[in-house]
């Protein structure tokens, strides 16, 4: 039976085995994200009458290993799709399984699928430090997660752009991130421009999604499941709506309530 060490540090990535591994993990990882549920809002609660904690060093090692690990998995996975293309040609690239799953970019590909449920670590500190908890945070979470479970094992295509756009954005993000608990002011239009890289990657997601379905509908064989398909355009379209929902509410509605509160500080 394959185990998580075993996948990560055999001598020459097998995606067999990763795909074995994650498969066996799959349900118990979707148990774990509905009790990651149960604990941020029992911690929210608990949290209620109690001073926020500062957790400043643990927040300034746990931003700073995302950004690494995210900035190191979008340089390898994105060799990898360069690679893909032109070797196979842009199409292929989304279309059909190729080298991008094996190899440094397989396996970086692996420890992303793996490191969605490390991420709920992000709530922890929001919740404990009694930052704002909005819905998308957790539903973003939480979906992600299971997708990239689910769709690991079955062979998804066009998982390698949502693995190095998604590393691309995180890590940006996540040095943004790192920056501000380091006590850094950062401006405003940071935030909207990395809210923009993050929209944008989903509506990029979706172009490759209408193309698959498309090509599935003249007869084309494509390397992704109905159920994976239709699980991805769903999230997708929920992506873009949460997340330009909550850019409207931040950066345009009445000013911005982001630029506002920038401006609250400087008056002070």
């Amino acid at each position: 039976m394959s185990t998580f060490w075993g996948v990560a540090t055999a001598s020459t990535f097998n995606y067999e085995q990763a795909k074995a591994y994650t498969s066996s993990v799959t349900f118990p990882y979707f148990i774990y994200s509905l009790f990651y549920v149960a604990v941020i809002f029992s911690l929210k609660s608990f949290m209620t009458n109690r001073k926020p904690l500062e957790l400043k060093t643990p927040l300034n090692l746990w931003n700073a290993w995302l950004a690494v690990f995210s900035t190191l998995g979008g340089l390898v996975t994105g060799l990898g799709l360069v690679n893909e293309i032109y070797h196979r040609g842009f199409v292929s690239s989304y279309t059909r399984m190729g080298d991008f799953f094996n190899g440094a970019s397989g396996w970086w590909t692996w420890l992303f699928v793996m490191s969605k449920a490390a991420e709920f670590g992000d709530t922890i500190f929001i919740v404990l430090r009694k930052r704002p908890l909005i819905f998308l945070h957790w539903y973003h979470h939480v979906l992600t997660m299971n997708y990239a479970m689910y769709s690991y094992v079955h062979d998804t295509a066009f998982n390698s752009w949502i693995t190095w756009m998604n590393f691309s954005v995180h890590s940006i993000m996540y040095g943004y991130y790192m920056l501000r608990s380091l006590g850094f002011r950062i401006p405003a239009w940071i935030a909207q421009n990395i809210t923009t890289l993050q929209l944008l990657q989903f509506i990029v997601t979706l172009g490759i999604l209408f193309h698959v379905g498309y090509l599935r509908a003249i007869g084309e064989v494509i390397n992704c499941s109905t159920t994976v398909f239709w699980f991805c355009l769903i999230m997708e379209i929920s992506y873009v709506a949460l997340f330009g929902n909550f850019y409207y509410q931040s950066y345009m509605k009445g000013g911005g309530k982001k630029y506002q509160a920038e401006q609250k500080k400087k008056a002070h």
